[in-house]
């Protein structure tokens, strides 16, 4: 006696948009059971006439029949797979992209049962379908090509007393691994389904799943996802620290998608990690223009922030720092504002934005209680290097300074100003 279940319960992937068309579906199953449990009578179509019968006259019913259940279990076990590959799949191919998918591979399915149904193949002899079984297993075929590099985290339960094992618990498997595991579970119990008597239609969990590989090969999914591994195995190897072994995936990586600013910022600290500061200067101002061109001023600022530790103010041009040092005030992050500030006034030579950038660093420092003294600090700094008159002028008022100060009518000479560190 053994008893074995599993199930996907999420995959590893972040997800870059609401996966409406996801739940759009799954919602319509359940509104479809609700219907075929509570309310079967308030249409003129009753559910039973829904499901495809081999030789049917309503041909639409290999389609209607994918959002009918024969039960809660059914029901349940099924939305559990949705919302896994579900999701996944939209992000990548789109809405209406999935929804083909989806739609093609549950009609498949359900005629490969009709067939076996024909037939009279694995005991399914005058049986009719319901479900979308058929289409989940169109998504697994399809993901098997797509998404080869994901792994699924899957919550399992074996109980097998007579060998004395009662395990139960959640692992991470690569999503090739558990695929292969579900496909030898649907071969093993369909070579068995005649003598079990089993009313499971493994005719169209396989024939959806042959054409969801088949469509995934033809629309080119292997290429794009061994694209996408190369991103993966990246971002896995940035975690461990494995720094050289990132920066060669995130390269592979770039050089099919070069367009994309928030992976090259990835790259560029995976750069810093394996001590190639140069290069990651260049990348990090690279993206921060990037970013400023498409107006992600949240992304430009990150990519300043973090740039900025292997080269201060990252090389950029003052008005650059000046607009970027604007926008962190405007967000509230102070820090990054008062660093970018610090490398502004740093850079020496006489600038409107560089006068300003005093201005503002002493003002912020000030605001801060427990910054007063470095405010102190820089304000002395700020009199010895602005000319009379203008910013200096102001200060001097804004923090009522001596007679004896305000008394000075030349410029003290500029002492060496400090580099802001990270």
């Amino acid at each position: 006696m053994y008893f074995c279940y599993f199930y996907p319960t999420g995959l590893d992937l972040t997800r870059r948009r609401r996966p409406w068309l996801s739940l759009l579906l799954m919602g319509a199953m359940v509104l479809a059971f609700a219907w075929q449990l509570w309310w079967p009578y308030v249409l003129r179509l009753h559910p039973w006439e829904l499901i495809f019968y081999v030789g049917s006259q309503r041909p639409w019913t290999a389609v209607s029949a994918l959002f009918l259940h024969a039960g809660w279990l059914h029901l349940a076990g099924n939305l559990v797979y949705l919302a896994v590959f579900l999701p996944a799949l939209e992000d990548r191919l789109g809405r209406v992209g999935l929804f083909m998918v989806f739609l093609v591979t549950g009609v498949a399915g359900n005629l490969a049962h009709g067939v076996a149904a024909w037939q009279q193949w694995l005991g399914q002899g005058g049986l009719g379908i319901l479900g979308a079984s058929g289409a989940i297993s169109g998504l697994l075929g399809f993901s098997l090509v797509r998404l080869p590099y994901a792994r699924v985290s899957v919550a399992y339960w074996v109980f097998a007393p007579l060998v004395g094992q009662n395990r139960a618990g959640r692992r991470y498997l690569p999503l090739p691994a558990a695929v292969a595991l579900w496909l030898l579970l649907q071969l093993g119990q369909a070579a068995l389904a005649a003598e079990t008597g089993s009313s499971v239609s493994y005719p169209a969990h396989l024939g959806g799943f042959a054409l969801g590989v088949l469509l995934a090969l033809t629309l080119g999914g292997a290429g794009e996802g061994r694209v996408e591994a190369s991103l993966a195995r990246a971002r896995r190897y940035l975690e461990r620290g494995e720094a050289w072994a990132a920066v060669g995936e995130f390269t592979e990586y770039l050089q099919h998608a070069p367009g994309n600013p928030e992976i090259r910022l990835e790259y560029a600290r995976g750069l810093v990690m394996a001590g190639v500061r140069d290069q990651a200067q260049i990348v990090y101002r690279q993206v921060f223009r990037d970013a400023v061109s498409r107006r992600s001023w949240n992304l430009a600022l990150a990519a300043l922030g973090e740039g900025r530790r292997c080269l201060p103010g990252l090389g950029l041009e003052l008005a650059e720092l000046s607009a970027a040092a604007h926008r962190a005030e405007k967000i509230g992050d102070v820090d990054l504002a008062t660093k970018i500030y610090q490398d502004l006034v740093a850079r020496g030579g006489r600038h409107p934005d560089r006068d300003r950038a005093w201005v503002r660093l002493v003002l912020l420092l000030h605001a801060d209680p427990e910054r007063r003294d470095e405010a102190r600090d820089w304000l002395t700094r700020a009199r010895q290097d602005l000319p009379p008159g203008g910013w200096r002028d102001y200060l001097e008022r804004e923090f009522s300074l001596s007679p004896g100060d305000r008394a000075v009518a030349e410029p003290v000479p500029a002492v060496p100003l400090p580099v802001s560190g990270p």
